[in-house]
């Protein structure tokens, strides 16, 4: 399939990712028709979808003339039958197998032969939802990140069976949104996840180890870092890095083995600003302020942070789950990193990362198992910047 050839867009699912994608299409000049499992939702995505418009020609980003065209090609629905004429689909419906594969297994028996199936997942298999069509060749995951109308990056996951016209499809189709895809090896946690969870995890080791949150967040925003790790997950939300992280500890083991924190956050309910009481007290979705004076960062909490973050990035290069560049832009763009972090290895000096990082292992255990490929460098004098070569050449 032609990136031409893509005019007519399902999404399926409308909650905040599922309306964020469809706005996007839509003002990428598609024909979207979005599909939920009542009327009820039907309509509350669709209010969901003109307020974006509203408030982009309240801006002055759009006349009211553009605005009443576009949303003109915007469709909402119950049936998938309504599908039946699309060129590509996006499912972006709760993470969960079960619903997903019912998803899968009807929009394979109601789309054209030639229509694309991609996945908005941030965990599950790629190569298992393709099992659950007759078509594995045009499944692929498509994972945007929150909000999706805002956000540049998207990360392109092939399933073992993705063809390569399939890919390129969706990796031109990204440009053409004015998005920036990269490709990325199907895996636990995919790219931007992994590496989070590495980092989201060992803050909670630091809470659990007398270290203040607020501390802790400083400490993060110091590096350059937009937001500290537990106001991420308190935003984010502790059920979701829960079952996020549960992943990523049944995939990759001992070094991604759950906080107990993160346990006790999940099982009482303080899932973060939504329910009102995370790491921090919210009171309408806005943290109550406990502490006035401004807290100090500290640079020991802060390198354990960017070490466990790094660690796992030079862990996936090393992996091939994609290319140093990608990794690098991947988490500029998804995370909010000031750099990425093979790039700031090489700024840090592979050998100074390593012997911290090896200290690390010696107090803490597993999780900072050093990475084969950071001993490798530093054992053939790849030091970073200070040796003219580290992950890049200078």
């Amino acid at each position: 399939m032609e990136i031409y050839n893509f005019k007519e867009i399902g999404v399926v699912g409308g909650g905040l990712m599922g309306a964020g994608i469809a706005f996007t299409l839509l003002n990428g000049g598609l024909n979207v028709f979005l599909k939920e499992i009542d009327k009820d939702l039907a309509d509350r995505s669709a209010e969901k979808v003109h307020r974006m418009f509203d408030k982009m020609r309240m801006k002055g980003h759009l006349s009211g003339n553009e605005m009443t065209h576009r949303l003109a090609r915007f469709q909402v629905g119950t049936h998938y039958d309504s599908l039946s004429n699309a060129d590509l689909l996006i499912e972006a419906v709760p993470e969960n197998l079960e619903v997903k594969q019912a998803v899968f297994e009807t929009l394979d028996q109601v789309c054209p032969p030639h229509a694309i199936l991609a996945s908005n997942t941030s965990s599950l298999s790629i190569s298992q939802l393709g099992g659950f069509t007759g078509r594995a060749s045009s499944v692929i995951g498509m994972h945007w990140f929150n909000p999706p109308h805002i956000m540049k990056l998207i990360e392109i996951v092939p399933g073992l069976e993705t063809a390569p016209e399939t890919i390129d499809s969706l990796l031109k189709f990204c440009a053409h949104l004015g998005k920036i895809p990269v490709k990325v090896k199907e895996c636990a946690g995919f790219l931007v996840n992994r590496m989070l969870g590495s980092y989201v995890n060992e803050a909670l080791h630091l809470v659990q180890q007398g270290h203040a949150p607020e501390m802790i967040d400083a400490s993060a925003m110091d590096l350059g870092m937009p937001m500290g790790p537990v106001a991420l997950g308190d935003m984010v939300g502790w059920d979701t890095i829960h079952h996020a992280n549960m992943t990523l500890y049944q995939e990759y083991g001992g070094r991604f083995r759950l906080p107990k924190l993160l346990g006790e956050l999940f099982k009482t309910k303080r899932w973060g600003a939504k329910t009102g009481k995370g790491i921090y007290a919210y009171e309408a979705g806005r943290p109550l302020k406990t502490i006035e004076e401004k807290v100090e960062p500290t640079e020991e909490v802060s390198f354990r942070l960017l070490a466990a973050l790094i660690n796992e990035g030079i862990r996936c290069f090393d992996e091939s789950v994609s290319t140093k560049e990608d990794i690098d832009q991947a988490m500029v763009l998804g995370a909010g990193l000031p750099t990425g972090p093979l790039r700031w290895a090489d700024d840090l000096g592979l050998d100074h990362l390593l012997n911290r990082t090896v200290g690390y292992h010696e107090q803490f255990g597993e999780r900072f198992l050093p990475a084969p490929l950071l001993k490798r460098k530093v054992a053939a004098s790849h030091l970073g910047k200070k040796s003219s070569v580290g992950f890049y050449r200078y």
